[in-house]
């Protein structure tokens, strides 16, 4: 891989994991939080401080939790109806605080990818915002892989119709899944999202979204991944 665009950037785990496989990638870390700009690595890097959506130059709410920065949002859906905020049999209801608003411009994919190039592969973890992420891409690039939540599978339906619309024809899921001896061809991982392992299988997005209607269950709020679309 030659470039790669880390969206949801956080602490930079992610961008760390592509330089031990490919150290000679250029990675673009995009992230809301200011707080990111700092973070140092080594490597050929540059850091975005813009919220990535669907439309440019626009000022989009963000809201943090200072605690645990990994489950920031601008999904009002996923602050209201996520595991974090309901709770589930593994989270108490109420175990995040989005206490910090902040309004930050935002930028596409497309705008990205006009100003570095087409990426090799696009990771999106962003935390039920991933439709708005993903539809301000217009064009097939390389690899796209982005989380998803049970909770949230209607958001991951628009974005697998929405990707199939630009090109891409075949998708495979990675994920923690509490009935995992019910799926098929969907991939078992103990650690739910794991950097840069992908899938056993790929298959048509029908078949997934089959698959995913027989084994989700929005009100258990457990299971969750990684869906990768070639």
């Amino acid at each position: 891989m030659d470039l790669v665009f880390d969206i949801g950037f956080n602490l930079g785990d992610f961008t760390k994991e592509v330089y031990k496989k490919f150290p000679n990638c250029k990675v673009i870390g995009v992230d809301a939080n200011p707080e990111f700009n700092n973070v140092q690595l080594e490597g050929d890097f540059v850091f975005i401080n813009r919220l990535v959506s669907n439309k440019d130059d626009d000022f989009v709410p963000f809201y943090i939790d200072p605690t645990q920065s990994g489950v920031s949002t601008a999904s009002e859906d996923f602050m209201s109806n996520s595991r974090f905020a309901k709770g589930s049999k593994n989270l108490s209801p109420g175990s995040v605080g989005w206490t910090k608003k902040l309004e930050i411009p935002s930028i596409t994919l497309d705008k990205l990818t006009n100003t570095f190039g087409t990426p090799d592969f696009v990771k999106v973890d962003v935390e039920g915002y991933e439709y708005e992420v993903l539809s301000g891409l217009t064009k097939k690039v390389g690899t796209i892989c982005f989380e998803w939540h049970e909770e949230m599978i209607e958001v991951l339906y628009k974005c697998m119709d929405h990707l199939e619309t630009i090109g891409y024809t075949e998708a495979g899921i990675i994920g923690y899944f509490d009935n995992k001896e019910d799926i098929k061809n969907m991939t078992y991982n103990a650690t739910g999202d794991p950097y840069l392992v992908e899938p056993e299988k790929y298959i048509s997005f029908s078949d997934l979204k089959e698959e995913l209607e027989e084994g989700c269950n929005p009100d258990r709020r457990v299971n969750y991944g990684m869906i990768f679309a070639k």
